[in-house]
């Protein structure tokens, strides 16, 4: 049917019909380029991020260990290693208590003398620890002394309230304690430095923890507890994202410190000894599967796991006197750039809109127009 006058030409309409299909494609290309482009920038600026993530966590772990081996260095220097009775070591207990307020981390703090003498004090923070050594209602302290008196072994225990006086003294039953049988004790005398042992089970409390230790010149080593709970806390308040996974192990696998400390040790068969656990025994597929490359890994790097993305750091924690350790941090990378990832899907929807709009726009334009053409 040949055109009406009134109407355009159908050679006409083909130039403005290309110019809105090409306006749509331009407006699709330049969403997608700007898609992939953030994507790059996001993930550039996610590693920055977790690079300063795992410093910080770091920086955490430096100001657990370090602040009590400060304290440990200045109690060689007292004369407290060079008493031989309790009744001199008492008017010592405030000095070990400042040393104990000062870092809330540690469980305790003690001396074991070369001649088998010992004395530790602890804090008794919670109604737990008054029930375990069935501490008087008062008791804010607990002082353990073992001391000879001749040939007479003395194995006592102190309770003392919130201002270090003795409320209660009492004999302890003989459980076989020498300090210098202990790992911490035979670890730090034959060391030149100060040192972090690995973990195992303390003989008061049965609890796993790792000792801070030092030996006092040819006088006593001097010790503080920590437990793996209260590390455990440190890298649980670092997480970074609610999935996110922090664990401090050494490098034979062995776990310091986990998120969740309730995981951290187990019995083993046949003997019912406690021991902490390896990396891969932690009850998540993800670790386990980490641990197939080796524990001595330094490194960052993204695997597909568990049906996610995971960006996943390992570093060696270089605190001097403490085990080789390392720590590895794995966060699901939608968690770690959901912000990200929601400016980047908004900015894609919002560059395609504009380019509908702006294709609208010239249609309804060369539609009220046609009549011209």
């Amino acid at each position: 049917m040949p055109a009406t006058p009134n109407s355009p030409h159908p050679r006409q309409l083909v130039a403005p019909l290309f110019g809105l299909v090409l306006l749509l494609l331009l407006g699709v290309a330049l969403s997608l380029f700007h898609y992939y482009q953030l994507s790059q920038v996001m993930r550039n600026d996610g590693s920055k991020l977790f690079e300063r993530v795992v410093q910080q966590v770091g920086r955490e772990l430096d100001n657990v260990y370090r602040p009590p081996m400060q304290a440990l260095n200045l109690l060689s220097l007292s004369s407290l290693v060079k008493t031989d009775n309790l009744a001199e070591r008492l008017d010592y207990l405030p000095l070990l208590a400042r040393v104990l307020i000062d870092n809330p981390q540690l469980n305790s703090v003690y001396v074991g003398w070369h001649d088998g003498d010992y004395l530790m004090l602890r804090p008794l923070l919670n109604p737990l620890s008054q029930q375990r050594f069935a501490a008087p209602q008062r008791a804010a302290w607990m002082a353990w002394h073992i001391g000879a008196d001749g040939s007479q072994r003395h194995n006592s225990y102190l309770f003392l309230n919130a201002d270090l006086r003795i409320i209660e003294a009492r004999m302890a039953a003989d459980e076989g304690f020498d300090p210098r049988q202990r790992p911490w004790y035979a670890a730090a005398n034959s060391a030149d430095q100060q040192l972090v042992t690995t973990p195992y089970v303390f003989f008061s409390t049965r609890e796993f923890g790792t000792t801070l230790a030092r030996a006092a010149d040819n006088h006593a080593v001097l010790g503080a507890d920590l437990t793996l709970d209260r590390l455990s806390d440190t890298l649980r308040q670092q997480r970074v994202t609610p999935s996110s996974e922090l664990i401090l192990y050494t490098g034979e696998g062995i776990v310091i410190a986990y998120q969740d400390p309730q995981r951290l040790q187990h019995t083993t068969q046949g003997s019912g000894a406690l021991e902490p656990r390896r990396f891969q025994e932690l009850g998540s597929t993800l670790l386990a599967t980490i641990a197939l490359d080796g524990y001595r890994q330094q490194r960052q790097t993204v695997k597909e796991l568990e049906g996610q993305r995971w960006v996943i750091q390992q570093q060696r924690i270089g605190i001097q006197g403490t085990p080789d350790s390392y720590l590895a941090v794995l966060v699901p990378e939608a968690e770690l750039l959901a912000d990200a990832y929601r400016l980047r899907q908004q900015g894609f929807w919002f560059s395609l809109a504009a380019s509908l709009a702006l294709l609208t726009l010239g249609w309804v334009l060369w539609w009220r127009l046609r009549p011209e053409l």
